[in-house]
């Protein structure tokens, strides 16, 4: 339940019956901010919503996008060969309750921070 280690995530939990694992994603950006304090993480989810917003349906939207943003970054490594990133994302808490961010896929990433958010999500046609 890797929703429930990131702060607002009520939306998200609002959109599905039961908020799938972020398993085989594109993940369209991984990016780095205020000399590596931030790092943001945006993907798409594995299925479109069983609750969506009337007006996603109103503009026929299929996919859901979510934007993850990590603050007070302790640790960050990440390695890729690939143009197309592609992977799993998996969210943690150890025993010090800082976030454990694991990617795997096209694209190799681990990130420990002290917080994170959900800081937008959004509907598009795909």
């Amino acid at each position: 339940m890797w929703y429930l280690n990131v702060d607002k995530n009520q939306f998200l939990i609002s959109l599905y019956d039961r908020v799938p694992e972020i398993k085989n994603t594109r993940i369209s950006e991984v990016s780095i901010h205020d000399e590596g304090q931030i790092v943001t993480i945006s993907f798409d989810m594995p299925y479109f919503a069983d609750k969506p917003p009337e007006k996603w349906n109103k503009f026929g939207y299929n996919n859901v996008h979510v934007r993850l943003d990590f603050s007070a970054v302790h640790e960050l490594n990440i390695l890729s060969n690939s143009h197309d990133y592609k992977g799993s994302i998996d969210i943690t808490k150890d025993d010090s309750e800082m976030i454990i961010v694991k990617i795997t896929g096209t694209i190799n990433a681990l990130i420990k921070a002290e917080s994170g958010l959900i800081q937008s999500i959004s509907g598009y046609i795909g």
